[in-house]
């Protein structure tokens, strides 16, 4: 459980870190060198381990799926809405990936529709209804817009939870995450290549310092620490985890944002946990709750 907290730490700093970041960085860019750089140290990993790269021909398809959702479609979405939107919402709308593991089980007949379910799914709604805010719902919103990236970035990555913990009974996280990334690797050359090389030569000293915390901590840790735990516990008792986000992205972002933005020398609106964003982060936490805390483990 200490790994999983560590994760949820990690994982919530990507939000502070990544919104600075990508004002100077562009967002398809730092999902790329997320991506290679993670599976570098995966296949490194790999290496020492006398694992092979690759996964075996009968799991290219499985490896193909995982990789989109859980790698190149995730960081994506989520990397996309933050640059669009702030990083307490991003990490406010997280909150609900234990919804859509749930909503998958449950489609797929891994899991039964529970009452408790349908009325904590509801009550998180609500939540979200405060958090997006009715008065701003606009297409022409920026922020609105990364909001909506975030939350289908959730999905892809609940339903990548839900998918991934089979495989990874069978073959072991570090396994299945290193095919994911080496998958995630080839959806995500042909999007953030072209940006990366004509971006690279720009940067200094600390946007890189600013890109290599990112490929190490909330990247290589995260889906390594994830894969770990998702071999030992049920799909929905990880991604509970993930209420605790939002308690660590508001301390970071009040506290980190300001002074991470200054020393990379970029213009960051500050960050402010207004009313409707603390009971929308609150009910939807609470519906979250509400929906998973009874759900049976995941069949293998």
């Amino acid at each position: 459980m200490g790994l999983l907290l560590a994760v949820q730490v990690a994982f919530a700093s990507l939000s502070v870190v990544g919104k600075v970041t990508v004002g100077v960085v562009p967002w398809p860019m730092l999902m790329l060198l997320r991506t290679l750089g993670a599976f570098a140290l995966f296949a490194v990993w790999s290496r020492l381990d006398r694992a092979p790269l690759a996964p075996p021909r009968a799991l290219w398809g499985r490896a193909a799926v995982l990789g989109f959702l859980g790698v190149f479609a995730n960081q994506s979405l989520f990397l996309a809405g933050l640059a669009r939107t702030t990083a307490i919402n991003a990490t406010v709308l997280t909150a609900t990936i234990p919804i859509f593991t749930a909503l998958f089980s449950v489609f797929t007949g891994r899991e039964p529709l529970r009452r408790r379910f349908v009325g904590g799914m509801a009550i998180a709604l609500a939540g979200l209804g405060l958090v997006l805010r009715p008065e701003r719902v606009s297409l022409h919103d920026g922020h609105l817009a990364g909001d909506l990236l975030i939350v289908t970035n959730c999905c892809a990555y609940g339903v990548y939870l839900g998918l991934a913990r089979e495989t990874v009974l069978r073959h072991g996280g570090l396994a299945v995450v290193r095919w994911a990334f080496l998958a995630g690797a080839l959806f995500a050359l042909p999007v953030g290549l072209p940006t990366a090389l004509r971006v690279a030569p720009t940067l200094d000293r600390r946007a890189w310092a600013a890109l290599g915390y990112i490929v190490a901590v909330p990247t290589a840790f995260t889906y390594g620490g994830n894969a770990w735990a998702l071999g030992r516990v049920p799909a929905s008792v990880v991604s509970v985890f993930v209420y605790l986000q939002p308690v660590f992205a508001v301390l970071f972002a009040v506290t980190l944002g300001a002074p991470l933005a200054r020393w990379l020398g970029v213009s960051v609106p500050a960050e402010v946990l207004t009313p409707s964003i603390a009971l929308g982060g609150l009910l939807t936490l609470a519906g979250v709750f509400a929906a998973t805390r009874t759900a049976p483990q995941v069949r293998a």
